[in-house]
Formats: C-alpha cells, sequence, structure tokens
C-alpha cells in the first residue's frame, strides 16, 4: 500500500507537466500541419514572382522615358565624324548610311585603327535619330569630300518645252538641305585632277562657271549655322597640265560663299581657311585664312603662319595668285640667313 501511494503522488507531481508537455506537442504539431500547408503555396509564390521577374527582364527598356540630359550622355559615347560619301569597305550593302554601318573601322592613323560600335540602334525612330543627329552636328565636324573614285558629272537632260521636276541626280554629297542646315564644323577635302574641270583649256572658263563647282556651291550654300569651315584643294599630278588651276579655281570658286560675290541664295556659309596640296609632294605653297579682325577679309600666310599679304579677292588674275600662292616670307628668309651666318 505504501508503494502503490507513493506510485501514486509521483504521477499526481509529474502531471501537470505531461499536461503542458501533451499541449505543447497538440501546438507544435498544429504548427508543423500549418507549414506543410503554407510550403507550397510559399513556393508558388516565389515561384510566380521569379517568373514576373523574367518577364520584366525581357521586355525592352523605355529609352525615351529617360531626362533629354540622361539620352544625350548616352548619345555621346557614340558620337562620331560623319563621312561623306562614306568611304566603302567593300562593294557590299552600301547605302546612304554606311557611315552608320555596325563595326565601321576608321583611324586617326594608318596604324591605329579604332572600332566603333553599331549605330543602327539611332534609326530607331525619329526622335531617337533627330536627337542624335542634333548631338553630332553640335559636336562633330562633318567631312566632305570628292575625288575622281566618287564624282559624278553632272547630268544632262534633253531641253523641253514642259522642264522636269528638279531631281536629286546632280547632288554631290547625298545629304538633306535640313541635316546641312545644323552642321556647325566642316571640311571639305577636293581632290581634283584635269578631266575634272570639264573643260580642255582651263582659261577658257571662270571659276563661278565650273560645273563641279557651282554644283558643291548649290548644295553648301543650307549650311546657315557653321562656326569652322575649311577647304584643301589637292591636285592629282598631269604632265599635260598645270595643277595651279585647280587651286585657282577652287579657291576662287569656293571662298566667295557667304559674301555679296556668292551667287546662290541664300548665300551660304564662310569659308575660315584653304590649302593647297599635292598628290607626291609639297612645295611649300603658302594657305589662306580668313581674318576676323579685320572685317572676314582672306589673308594669305606661309607654311609657318607668318603674315604674307591681303588677298586681292574675287578680281584675283591667275597670275596674281600664282604670286601670292609662292611668295617668299621676309620673316623666314630672315631666319634661313641668319642660321646660314652663325654657321
Amino acid at each position: 500500500m505504501a508503494s502503490a501511494s507513493k506510485k501514486t503522488s509521483e504521477l499526481s507531481r509529474w502531471q501537470p507537466w505531461l499536461a503542458e508537455y501533451n499541449i505543447a506537442g497538440v501546438e507544435l504539431k498544429g504548427w508543423i500541419t500549418l507549414l506543410a500547408l503554407l510550403l507550397p503555396l510559399l513556393c508558388v509564390f516565389a515561384f510566380r514572382k521569379y517568373r514576373k521577374m523574367q518577364y520584366q527582364n525581357k521586355k525592352p527598356f523605355r529609352f525615351l522615358d529617360l531626362p533629354q540630359e540622361l539620352r544625350d550622355m548616352v548619345y555621346e559615347h557614340f558620337l562620331d565624324d560623319p563621312i561623306y560619301p562614306p568611304p566603302a569597305r567593300n562593294e557590299i550593302q552600301r547605302s546612304t548610311l554606311n557611315w552608320m554601318r555596325p563595326a565601321r573601322w576608321t583611324s586617326t592613323s594608318t596604324s591605329s585603327p579604332v572600332r566603333h560600335e553599331s549605330k543602327w540602334i539611332f534609326l530607331a525612330n525619329k526622335q531617337v535619330y533627330s536627337e542624335y543627329m542634333d548631338m553630332i552636328c553640335k559636336r562633330k565636324t562633318f567631312h566632305f569630300s570628292v575625288t575622281p573614285q566618287t564624282y559624278k558629272p553632272a547630268t544632262s537632260t534633253p531641253p523641253s518645252a514642259f522642264p522636269a521636276p528638279s531631281t536629286q541626280d546632280n547632288r554631290v554629297w547625298n545629304i538633306s538641305p535640313d541635316l546641312l542646315s545644323k552642321v556647325q564644323n566642316c571640311s571639305l577635302k577636293l581632290v581634283t585632277t584635269s578631266s575634272m574641270l570639264g573643260v580642255t583649256d582651263p582659261r577658257s572658263m571662270t571659276s563661278s562657271s565650273w560645273t563641279l563647282g557651282r554644283r558643291m556651291r548649290e548644295q553648301l550654300k543650307h549650311m546657315s549655322n557653321v562656326k569652322t569651315f575649311t577647304l584643301d584643294a589637292k591636285a592629282l599630278g598631269d604632265p599635260l597640265w598645270n595643277p595651279l588651276w585647280i587651286w585657282y579655281h577652287a579657291s576662287q570658286s569656293l571662298k566667295m560663299l557667304g559674301t555679296e560675290y556668292s551667287d546662290t541664295v541664300p548665300r551660304g556659309p564662310q569659308l575660315t581657311g584653304i590649302t593647297f596640296s599635292l598628290d607626291t609632294w609639297s612645295p611649300g605653297e603658302n594657305y589662306l585664312r580668313r581674318d576676323e579682325a579685320s572685317g572676314g577679309q582672306w589673308v594669305w600666310y606661309c607654311m609657318k603662319n607668318h603674315l604674307i599679304g591681303i588677298d586681292m579677292g574675287a578680281d584675283m588674275t591667275v597670275r596674281e595668285f600664282c604670286a601670292k600662292l609662292y611668295q617668299e616670307c621676309s620673316i623666314c628668309r630672315v631666319d634661313e640667313e641668319g642660321d646660314t651666318t652663325v654657321i
């Protein structure tokens, strides 16, 4: 009896703890059951969240939602000097936008090519293209050229009582007047041969009547916002003619643009400098530069940037042009005589 009462007393002592343990076990089972029910739901929710993130990553980025300042920062990474006509790498995929072609290789020197990224993205819509071209017109220099390889003679049409509407066949460069009106910095390289003068005797023509010069002036007249505009007249050697004629007609034909002597409406841009060169060697010709301090008058300088004299303008003859082109610099001559005396 004593042992039974002892066991009863011990059981009564442990009974509250056992009751709490049973309650805790029931609660634990309930939490496990709840977790087992919620876990699939959590997995489904996480999977849907993951799929939603994947879908959002596949959606195109709304570039035009960015502020204009940020879009301009993106454009700056793709700016490049446009070249007209574009240099042809090969005979495939030639178009008026070849200079925007993917993976075009250009180089500031023959030994260090620089690869430029694709710019086709800027043809996505009119707004992106317009903003990108505005940045190019403000920040970069447009390089125009005329060479024997790219030169296309003017097309002649038979006379008719009903003249046909104007075409683009006589354009020297495939560029719109609207884009030309936005260009601020430009360089023109004129590489010419005797045949590009269009006459057998250059003495029988005038600079204003030169066909190629007239076609260039007709296009360049739309450049109304130009700040810098340079011309390099390069003559290809020919034993049957004097390259002086190309230099003379090129400078006289274009240096009157933007002045009262211009034959275009509007007057067009003003050149800021003219240089002269040959294909094989340069005998040290002087060059022309517009002097803004004297009201935009043309001034001759030697190769070391010493003042030679004032240009005679539209009425300059070939003989006078030749005299200025090769006039000896008095400063350089004194320096050379001084060096000789020291030796």
